[in-house]
């Protein structure tokens, strides 16, 4: 018996029935002609969430909060062309983030290319710079060979996407007409669609551990007669586990941790007995850091936040030693030596179990300096006036409620919350797209993370990035995705103001700050949002506490002075450091 079947239609379904088999459970689409074959193919997979994004830049950095928050690998699939292009920044985001996404693009013939076919680009291997694993599907064929090559193919990117080499994969796939499921290009017997139906699919991804090449340095030694250490932890998706580990190696070392603003150890139902949350004022203490150099430096996730910290940690004479499971090479100041491949756990559990347990005088005193940084930021934004970005920053955190997602927006607003976010026993789970640290895509990110959370979800963010995904709120609108957003407005690229350019007047106003000079409401509204402008901390706190209980898009602005903030900074900073001063000769008298 023959059926009358449509290639594109029957190796495009081979695929997604792969993908769904194999525990892929969410795919954004945007529409497009010569991606209808694997459009119409997810979209009738009931095993599948679809998200329909027109924008196709969006709609990757959509897909990017949802693998973020659901901690699962997501589909994106586009059609041919510049489309294919518009995914590449979200790509980046997710390469340097480590997080799985599957790209899937839809290409002409390869004949076809630079013959002046519409809507013909070479896709061969486009994102190689920033992409964990490519290959070129083929033109479908009517062969078992063939759909056991788009099997291993499959498999192969799925294992580079969520074990091996953790991140975004690339398959591209080329189509040729006809593309409708009715439209029929061949005639195939029923026992080659049960041969095919019948191929089992490799689906031991998701708990497999990535290789590992060596073993651990055994430094237990050295970090026994070595008092004066330092554990560093910059942005990464810590989990629970990893938490209570580094938490347990503090204690053991004596070293304190020094907690990155896009860290998740600021936050949560842990001890914060060794948390150091104003480091980026200790170090711009002069004679903190002639006294307080360390010997060795521990540092897990990304590289700091503050450029201050980052400073400091290349001048320090301390052996520096980076440690992450797939050995990236996390360090650029380029002074470490040595780069460790392999999870929180397995490096810390045998150092601890060695050690045991250290009382450290060295750790106390650090301690105490960060205690009185706190309290000195306590009091010198309780005489700021409530639009200051750095109290803001500082309030936001006892604002929220328990159990949120809070995205941070690049810019100032991560630097703000690193700088001067205090510790909370709250349980805040911080997402942050500092992979690339671009302000491209922030608002689809946060809904992303929005759709695949339980807790309400809010983002702080500047007039910048908001203006520059403003497509990504028709997200919100056309899922029903309740999100907050706080807008930090102040009418331009306010980071600006702390580089030396700008000092050049005219020079700088034009070309650098940019002002926007928007009316927010207007787009707020558009998008089926609630918008509000509020002026007192009082009526923020109203605004947000409904806000965040509200089941729609909710954009809370508040207008800031970057220049008079800029000098609000400098001020506090200069007063930590003379206190930070005060109090360490007096230690020593």
């Amino acid at each position: 018996m023959k059926l009358s079947i449509n290639r594109n239609t029957l190796w495009s379904d081979f695929f997604t029935n792969l993908l769904s088999s194999c525990g892929v459970k969410y795919v954004c689409l945007s529409p497009g002609s010569r991606s209808t074959p694997l459009t119409f193919s997810f979209a009738s997979n009931e095993k599948f969430k679809s998200y329909v994004i027109v924008d196709e830049r969006s709609s990757g950095f959509f897909a990017l909060g949802l693998a973020k928050k659901s901690n699962t690998p997501v589909a994106i699939v586009t059609t041919s062309g510049t489309a294919v292009a518009e995914l590449y920044p979200a790509i980046v985001e997710a390469y340097y983030q480590r997080i799985p996404l599957i790209v899937c693009t839809a290409d002409r013939p390869v004949y076809l290319r630079d013959r002046g076919s519409n809507q013909t680009i070479n896709q061969e291997n486009i994102y190689k710079n920033q992409i964990r694993y490519f290959a070129d599907a083929g033109l479908p064929d009517i062969t078992l060979k063939r759909f056991n090559e788009l099997k291993k193919i499959s498999e192969d990117a799925l294992a580079v996407a969520v074990s091996k080499d953790k991140g975004p994969v690339h398959l591209n796939f080329p189509f040729e007409k006809p593309f409708e499921p009715e439209t029929y290009t061949d005639k195939v017997s029923l026992s080659f669609i049960e041969k095919i139906s019948g191929i089992e699919f490799n689906n031991n991804f998701f708990d497999s551990a990535a290789d590992k090449n060596s073993r651990v340095v055994d430094l237990s030694n050295k970090i026994q007669k070595c008092e004066k250490g330092l554990i560093l932890c910059g942005y990464n998706s810590f989990n629970k586990k990893e938490v209570e580990t580094i938490l347990k190696f503090s204690d053991s070392t004596g070293y304190p941790i020094v907690a990155d603003g896009s860290s998740q150890f600021r936050f949560g139902k842990h001890g914060k007995k060794n948390i150091i949350n104003n480091f980026s004022a200790l170090v711009r203490s002069d004679l903190f850091l002639e006294q307080f150099d360390h010997d060795i430096i521990v540092q897990f996730g990304s590289a700091p936040t503050s450029n201050v910290v980052n400073e400091f940690f290349k001048k320090s004479r301390a052996e520096k030693i980076i440690v992450n499971e797939f050995g990236d090479k996390n360090d650029p100041t380029l002074t470490a030596k040595k780069f460790i491949r392999y999870s929180v756990n397995e490096f810390c559990e045998p150092i601890i179990k060695k050690i045991g347990r250290r009382n450290s005088g060295w750790l106390n005193t650090i301690l105490v300096l960060n205690k009185i940084a706190e309290q000195e930021k306590a009091k010198y934004f309780s005489n700021m006036p409530f639009n200051f970005e750095g109290k803001l920053a500082a309030g936001l955190i006892e604002l929220l409620p328990n159990k949120v997602n809070l995205m941070i927006s690049n810019s100032l607003s991560i630097r703000d919350i690193d700088f001067f976010a205090s510790c909370s026993q709250k349980e805040i789970n911080i997402f942050t797209n500092r992979g690339a640290s671009g302000i491209d895509g922030i608002n689809s990110t946060a809904l992303g993370i929005a759709e695949s959370a339980n807790e309400p979800t809010v983002l702080i963010t500047g007039d910048l990035a908001f203006y520059h995904d403003l497509n990504g709120l028709h997200n919100s609108l056309k899922y029903n995705i309740p999100l907050t957003i706080i807008l930090v407005n102040n009418n331009g690229g306010g980071i600006f103001e702390s580089l030396p350019i700008s000092s050049y007047g005219e020079i700088f106003e034009k070309n650098f700050r940019t002002p926007l000079n928007l009316n927010f409401v207007r787009f707020v509204k558009g998008y089926g949002g609630t918008y509000f402008k509020v002026r007192t901390k009082k009526e923020f706190e109203l605004k947000l506490g409904a806000a965040v209980k509200s089941k729609k898009l909710t954009v809370i602005e508040i207008v800031t002075d970057s220049k008079k903030s800029k000098q609000m900074r400098n001020n506090y900073w200069q007063l930590a450091a003379e206190k930070i001063k005060i109090a360490i000769n007096a230690n020593k008298n």
